[in-house]
Protein backbone atom coordinates (compact mmCIF):
# COMPACT_ATOMS: atom_id res chain seq x y z
CA UNK A 1 0.00 0.00 0.00
CA UNK A 2 1.62 3.08 -0.79
CA UNK A 3 1.69 6.04 1.84
CA UNK A 4 0.02 9.27 -0.23
CA UNK A 5 -2.61 10.59 1.74
CA UNK A 6 -6.24 10.02 -0.10
CA UNK A 7 -7.48 13.75 -0.72
CA UNK A 8 -5.14 16.78 0.01
CA UNK A 9 -1.71 18.54 -0.50
CA UNK A 10 1.40 18.56 0.88
CA UNK A 11 5.12 18.68 0.65
CA UNK A 12 7.54 15.53 0.17
CA UNK A 13 11.02 14.81 1.60
CA UNK A 14 12.16 15.90 -1.94
CA UNK A 15 10.51 19.26 -1.60
CA UNK A 16 7.89 18.63 -4.23
CA UNK A 17 4.85 19.95 -3.58
CA UNK A 18 2.01 17.94 -4.52
CA UNK A 19 -2.19 17.23 -4.45
CA UNK A 20 -3.75 14.08 -4.41
CA UNK A 21 -7.51 13.75 -5.99
CA UNK A 22 -9.05 10.39 -5.69
CA UNK A 23 -8.83 7.19 -4.74
CA UNK A 24 -7.77 3.78 -6.30
CA UNK A 25 -4.39 3.18 -8.45
CA UNK A 26 -2.54 6.10 -8.56
CA UNK A 27 -1.69 8.47 -11.39
CA UNK A 28 1.14 10.86 -11.54
CA UNK A 29 1.13 13.79 -13.52
CA UNK A 30 4.03 15.99 -14.66
CA UNK A 31 3.81 19.07 -15.74
CA UNK A 32 5.96 21.20 -18.56
CA UNK A 33 8.48 23.75 -18.36
CA UNK A 34 7.69 26.90 -16.32
CA UNK A 35 4.46 25.17 -15.91
CA UNK A 36 2.68 23.88 -12.48
CA UNK A 37 0.03 21.20 -11.49
CA UNK A 38 -2.21 23.73 -12.23
CA UNK A 39 -2.31 22.27 -16.00
CA UNK A 40 -4.00 19.49 -15.31
CA UNK A 41 -7.21 20.96 -13.19
CA UNK A 42 -9.22 19.82 -15.87
CA UNK A 43 -8.41 16.24 -15.06
CA UNK A 44 -9.41 16.56 -11.15
CA UNK A 45 -12.14 13.93 -10.32
CA UNK A 46 -12.60 12.99 -13.76
CA UNK A 47 -10.75 9.58 -13.67
CA UNK A 48 -12.33 6.87 -11.46
CA UNK A 49 -11.02 4.46 -9.72
CA UNK A 50 -7.79 5.91 -9.44
CA UNK A 51 -5.98 8.66 -7.32
CA UNK A 52 -4.59 11.35 -9.12
CA UNK A 53 -1.50 12.33 -7.62
CA UNK A 54 -0.24 16.21 -9.29
CA UNK A 55 3.72 17.19 -8.63
CA UNK A 56 5.13 20.80 -9.10
CA UNK A 57 8.74 19.95 -10.50
CA UNK A 58 11.65 21.31 -8.55
CA UNK A 59 11.45 25.11 -9.37
CA UNK A 60 7.67 24.89 -10.40
CA UNK A 61 4.43 26.27 -8.58
CA UNK A 62 4.68 25.41 -5.32
CA UNK A 63 7.70 23.53 -4.73
CA UNK A 64 10.82 24.48 -4.10
CA UNK A 65 13.27 27.02 -5.75
CA UNK A 66 16.30 26.86 -4.77
CA UNK A 67 19.37 29.58 -6.15
CA UNK A 68 21.65 26.01 -7.48
CA UNK A 69 22.16 24.48 -10.78
CA UNK A 70 20.76 21.26 -10.39
CA UNK A 71 17.77 21.60 -12.58
CA UNK A 72 18.08 19.16 -15.61
CA UNK A 73 16.27 16.46 -17.25
CA UNK A 74 18.20 14.03 -14.86
CA UNK A 75 17.54 15.78 -11.31
CA UNK A 76 13.91 16.03 -12.04
CA UNK A 77 13.97 12.57 -13.03
CA UNK A 78 15.72 11.63 -9.91
CA UNK A 79 13.24 13.50 -7.34
CA UNK A 80 10.11 12.28 -9.85
CA UNK A 81 11.41 8.70 -8.47
CA UNK A 82 12.70 10.11 -5.09
CA UNK A 83 8.91 10.81 -4.88
CA UNK A 84 7.51 7.31 -6.05
CA UNK A 85 9.39 5.72 -3.75
CA UNK A 86 8.93 7.93 -0.57
CA UNK A 87 5.02 6.74 -1.23
CA UNK A 88 5.88 3.62 -2.31
CA UNK A 89 3.15 4.13 -5.52
CA UNK A 90 2.86 0.56 -6.78
CA UNK A 91 0.64 -0.14 -9.91
CA UNK A 92 1.49 3.45 -11.23
CA UNK A 93 0.63 5.51 -14.15
CA UNK A 94 3.38 8.23 -14.78
CA UNK A 95 1.64 10.88 -17.28
CA UNK A 96 4.25 13.76 -18.40
CA UNK A 97 3.26 16.95 -20.53
CA UNK A 98 6.06 18.85 -23.18
CA UNK A 99 9.10 18.89 -20.30
CA UNK A 100 7.26 16.30 -17.86
CA UNK A 101 6.79 13.83 -20.30
CA UNK A 102 11.14 14.02 -21.25
CA UNK A 103 11.08 13.91 -17.44
CA UNK A 104 8.63 11.03 -17.53
CA UNK A 105 10.79 9.23 -20.26
CA UNK A 106 13.29 9.21 -17.63
CA UNK A 107 11.41 8.22 -15.04
CA UNK A 108 9.76 5.01 -17.00
CA UNK A 109 13.61 3.56 -18.30
CA UNK A 110 14.67 3.66 -14.58
CA UNK A 111 11.92 1.55 -13.21
CA UNK A 112 11.44 -0.91 -16.30
CA UNK A 113 15.12 -1.34 -15.24
CA UNK A 114 14.99 -0.99 -11.71
CA UNK A 115 11.79 -1.54 -9.74
CA UNK A 116 9.27 -2.82 -12.79
CA UNK A 117 6.90 -4.13 -10.43
CA UNK A 118 5.83 -0.31 -10.02
CA UNK A 119 5.24 0.42 -13.09
CA UNK A 120 2.32 -0.21 -15.03
CA UNK A 121 1.37 2.38 -18.10
CA UNK A 122 2.94 5.50 -19.64
CA UNK A 123 1.08 8.33 -20.79
CA UNK A 124 2.89 11.16 -22.82
CA UNK A 125 1.19 14.25 -24.25
CA UNK A 126 3.30 16.10 -26.60
CA UNK A 127 6.30 15.35 -24.89
CA UNK A 128 9.67 16.01 -25.60
CA UNK A 129 12.00 13.01 -26.58
CA UNK A 130 14.43 14.20 -29.16
CA UNK A 131 17.13 16.79 -29.64
CA UNK A 132 15.24 18.44 -32.00
CA UNK A 133 14.45 21.96 -33.03
CA UNK A 134 13.82 23.95 -29.68
CA UNK A 135 10.74 26.29 -29.63
CA UNK A 136 12.02 30.28 -29.91
CA UNK A 137 10.68 31.03 -26.65
CA UNK A 138 13.07 28.35 -24.97
CA UNK A 139 15.81 29.92 -27.24
CA UNK A 140 15.16 33.16 -25.78
CA UNK A 141 15.37 32.70 -22.37
CA UNK A 142 18.66 30.24 -22.60
CA UNK A 143 20.30 33.23 -24.67
CA UNK A 144 22.80 34.86 -21.83
CA UNK A 145 21.77 38.51 -20.44
CA UNK A 146 18.30 38.47 -22.92
CA UNK A 147 16.77 35.67 -21.65
CA UNK A 148 17.54 37.16 -18.36
CA UNK A 149 15.95 40.64 -19.34
CA UNK A 150 13.08 39.52 -20.72
CA UNK A 151 12.22 37.87 -17.80
CA UNK A 152 13.02 39.90 -15.72
CA UNK A 153 11.77 43.16 -17.33
CA UNK A 154 7.87 42.21 -18.60
CA UNK A 155 5.54 41.27 -16.52
CA UNK A 156 5.35 37.26 -15.55
CA UNK A 157 2.03 37.60 -17.23
CA UNK A 158 2.41 38.89 -20.32
CA UNK A 159 5.46 36.22 -20.64
CA UNK A 160 2.90 33.64 -19.87
CA UNK A 161 0.47 34.97 -22.26
CA UNK A 162 2.72 34.90 -25.01
CA UNK A 163 3.79 31.29 -24.70
CA UNK A 164 0.24 30.21 -23.80
CA UNK A 165 -0.47 31.71 -27.42
CA UNK A 166 2.00 29.90 -29.14
CA UNK A 167 1.14 26.53 -27.55
CA UNK A 168 -2.74 26.91 -27.96
CA UNK A 169 -4.42 26.42 -31.33
CA UNK A 170 -7.75 27.51 -30.15
CA UNK A 171 -6.67 31.25 -28.60
CA UNK A 172 -10.12 32.18 -27.60
CA UNK A 173 -10.01 29.21 -24.91
CA UNK A 174 -6.98 31.36 -23.11
CA UNK A 175 -7.89 33.03 -20.19
CA UNK A 176 -6.55 36.16 -17.97
CA UNK A 177 -6.85 34.16 -14.82
CA UNK A 178 -4.75 31.38 -16.82
CA UNK A 179 -2.21 33.56 -17.16
CA UNK A 180 -1.98 34.93 -13.46
CA UNK A 181 -2.06 31.41 -11.99
CA UNK A 182 1.07 30.40 -14.58
CA UNK A 183 2.84 33.22 -13.64
CA UNK A 184 2.62 33.63 -9.63
CA UNK A 185 5.29 30.91 -9.36
CA UNK A 186 7.41 32.47 -12.04
CA UNK A 187 7.36 36.17 -9.95
CA UNK A 188 7.59 34.27 -6.72
CA UNK A 189 11.29 34.02 -5.13
CA UNK A 190 13.60 32.13 -6.76
CA UNK A 191 11.17 31.63 -9.96
CA UNK A 192 13.00 33.61 -12.13
CA UNK A 193 16.46 31.32 -11.69
CA UNK A 194 14.68 28.21 -11.67
CA UNK A 195 13.47 29.02 -15.20
CA UNK A 196 16.29 30.34 -16.27
CA UNK A 197 18.45 27.14 -14.76
CA UNK A 198 15.43 24.25 -16.10
CA UNK A 199 15.37 26.50 -19.56
CA UNK A 200 19.35 25.89 -19.99
CA UNK A 201 19.63 22.59 -19.36
CA UNK A 202 16.64 21.33 -20.99
CA UNK A 203 18.31 18.98 -23.48
CA UNK A 204 20.66 16.47 -21.29
CA UNK A 205 23.90 16.00 -22.28
CA UNK A 206 23.52 11.90 -22.74
CA UNK A 207 20.47 12.46 -24.64
CA UNK A 208 21.02 10.21 -27.42
CA UNK A 209 21.79 7.66 -24.88
CA UNK A 210 18.65 8.37 -23.22
CA UNK A 211 17.31 8.12 -26.56
CA UNK A 212 18.67 4.86 -27.65
CA UNK A 213 17.22 3.57 -24.43
CA UNK A 214 13.32 4.23 -25.51
CA UNK A 215 13.28 0.37 -26.64
CA UNK A 216 14.08 -1.03 -23.09
CA UNK A 217 10.10 0.67 -21.94
CA UNK A 218 8.08 -2.44 -21.09
CA UNK A 219 4.46 -1.31 -20.57
CA UNK A 220 1.91 -0.01 -22.17
CA UNK A 221 2.60 3.54 -23.52
CA UNK A 222 -0.05 6.13 -25.08
CA UNK A 223 0.80 8.88 -26.71
CA UNK A 224 -1.93 12.26 -27.03
CA UNK A 225 -0.61 14.93 -29.75
CA UNK A 226 -2.38 18.02 -30.83
CA UNK A 227 -2.13 17.49 -34.69
CA UNK A 228 -1.68 21.65 -34.59
CA UNK A 229 1.43 21.61 -31.94
CA UNK A 230 3.83 24.03 -32.88
CA UNK A 231 6.11 23.53 -30.29
CA UNK A 232 7.10 19.86 -29.97
CA UNK A 233 5.52 18.80 -33.54
CA UNK A 234 3.05 15.47 -34.46
CA UNK A 235 6.52 14.09 -36.21
CA UNK A 236 8.25 13.77 -32.53
CA UNK A 237 4.91 11.50 -31.87
CA UNK A 238 5.41 9.52 -34.72
CA UNK A 239 9.11 9.16 -33.79
CA UNK A 240 8.34 7.66 -30.23
CA UNK A 241 5.14 5.40 -31.12
CA UNK A 242 8.51 3.99 -33.64
CA UNK A 243 10.83 3.59 -30.70
CA UNK A 244 9.02 2.78 -27.50
CA UNK A 245 7.49 -1.08 -28.58
CA UNK A 246 4.35 -1.32 -26.98
CA UNK A 247 3.00 2.20 -27.47
CA UNK A 248 -0.74 3.47 -29.38
CA UNK A 249 -0.71 7.65 -30.78
CA UNK A 250 -4.02 9.48 -30.42
CA UNK A 251 -3.57 12.37 -32.72
CA UNK A 252 -6.16 15.49 -31.82
CA UNK A 253 -7.40 17.94 -34.63
CA UNK A 254 -7.46 21.93 -33.97
CA UNK A 255 -5.38 21.06 -31.15
CA UNK A 256 -1.74 22.38 -29.95
CA UNK A 257 0.48 21.67 -27.23
CA UNK A 258 -1.34 21.25 -24.26
CA UNK A 259 -4.34 19.19 -25.07
CA UNK A 260 -5.40 18.80 -21.29
CA UNK A 261 -6.17 22.07 -21.68
CA UNK A 262 -7.53 22.93 -24.74
CA UNK A 263 -9.40 19.82 -25.68
CA UNK A 264 -10.31 18.05 -22.05
CA UNK A 265 -13.14 16.26 -23.01
CA UNK A 266 -10.96 13.92 -25.53
CA UNK A 267 -8.03 13.83 -23.69
CA UNK A 268 -9.82 12.38 -21.04
CA UNK A 269 -11.95 10.26 -23.36
CA UNK A 270 -8.78 8.72 -24.72
CA UNK A 271 -7.05 8.25 -21.01
CA UNK A 272 -10.18 6.37 -19.73
CA UNK A 273 -10.01 4.02 -22.92
CA UNK A 274 -6.35 3.44 -22.21
CA UNK A 275 -6.05 2.90 -18.36
CA UNK A 276 -9.34 0.24 -19.40
CA UNK A 277 -7.80 -1.44 -21.84
CA UNK A 278 -4.42 -0.29 -23.48
CA UNK A 279 -5.64 -2.52 -26.57
CA UNK A 280 -8.54 -0.96 -27.28
CA UNK A 281 -6.79 2.57 -28.21
CA UNK A 282 -7.52 3.67 -31.98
Amino acid sequence: MSNVPPEGHSNSAAGLHYEVFGSGDPILAIHGLGASNYTWRKLKGRLPDHRLILIDLKGHGESVKPRDTNYSIPDQAELVLQFIREHDLRNLTVVGNSYGGAVSLMVAIRLCQEEPERLSKLILICSGGYNQDLPWHLKLIRTPVLGGLALHLLPATINTLTVLRYSYYQKRLISWEQCKAYARPIGSPGGRHALIQVAKQAVPENFEELIAQYPTISVPTLLIWGRNDRVIPLSIGERLNRDIPDSKLVVLDHVGHVPQEESPEETIAAILTFLEDPSNVR
